[in-house]
């Protein structure tokens, strides 16, 4: 693991790892990913628009976006070696994460039961305001995605500085 990649920051990215990066910055970051594929947009069909990175020794992938200048728009990530204010969100019980984000005056904007016959006990937690998608399998987080700051209109990304 990269150690400087640890802590996640809201519409920042997770330490030297932030929103806004080429890919050139990130390689130079990350090294080359293992694997590298096309991705559905928003209307759900898959195109040359936006293109997902995966790194599997560190369970992360990242989505470059056509529409933004191929900049770093998503990060997505399955391993407890990620951390929010110090605690690991991956493996987190379902209780705990809402009862940590409540502590943290985070609310959560949108809760999907994803379950079906492969996955009878599946959902996922939204909060828009801080851009944080947690996916949960029998309780547990099993993974989490973090999105960069977007404007009041919905569609302009805020990156940081």
């Amino acid at each position: 693991m990269n150690n400087n990649i640890k802590e996640i920051q809201f519409g920042e990215g997770i330490d030297a790892l932030r929103f806004g990066m080429t890919k050139d910055e990130v390689k130079n970051l990350l090294g080359t990913p293992d694997e590298i594929e096309n991705i559905p947009g928003i209307d759900e069909a898959v195109n040359d628009d936006l293109v997902s990175w995966h790194y599997d020794e560190k369970e992360i992938s990242l989505v470059f976006d056509k529409l933004y200048d191929w900049k770093l728009v998503s990060i997505s990530a399955s391993d407890p070696f990620y951390t929010l204010h110090g605690k690991p969100v991956v493996g987190m019980p379902l209780e705990e994460f809402e009862e940590f984000f409540e502590n943290l005056g985070i609310e959560i904007s949108n809760s999907e039961d994803l379950s079906d016959e492969e996955n009878p006990d599946f959902y996922m937690l939204e909060s828009e305001d801080v851009g944080l998608l947690v996916w949960f399998d029998e309780g547990h987080a099993v993974e989490f995605q973090i999105l960069p700051d977007v404007a009041e209109d919905g569609e302009t990304i805020i990156w940081p500085n």
